[in-house]
């Protein structure tokens, strides 16, 4: 009876520490221009244009429930930091899509250097 009851009790434990991680866990995907789930029910931007190598805030947020995407075009290069579950984490280069965070509380973005230039174009959405 102890072992049966032993069993039940790590299961249940398990589960919650399943729950709760899950509950923090955000996701980062590339994807085409059209189809970020955040420019969909979002408030989009109008294009914007980044000049330098310092950061730009796109949004913040009390808890991880921003929903961002990031969307450059063919010839614009960025670089996408994020901060959820308390840490900082980054897309590495995008350009000619989408960045898009799920579960997020602030959002950043710069230009990547691309040929001779440290200029790029995007425009983001944003879903609280």
């Amino acid at each position: 009876m102890k072992t049966a009851s032993m069993k039940q009790l790590l299961t249940v434990v398990a589960v919650v520490m399943c729950g709760s991680q899950l509950a923090q866990a955000e996701e980062f995907r590339l994807v085409p221009a059209d189809t970020a789930s955040a420019c969909q029910s979002g408030t989009k931007t109008e294009s914007m244009t980044l000049e330098g190598p310092g950061d730009t805030s796109i949004a913040q947020a009390e808890g991880d429930k921003l929903n961002v995407a990031v969307c450059t075009g063919a010839d614009s290069v960025v670089h996408v930091q994020w901060k959820a579950g308390g840490s900082w984490k980054s897309s590495g280069n995008v350009n000619a899509g989408c960045a898009e965070i799920l579960g997020a509380s602030d959002v950043k973005v710069r230009p990547v250097v691309s040929g001779d230039h440290l200029t790029a174009t995007y425009y983001s959405c944003v879903q609280q």
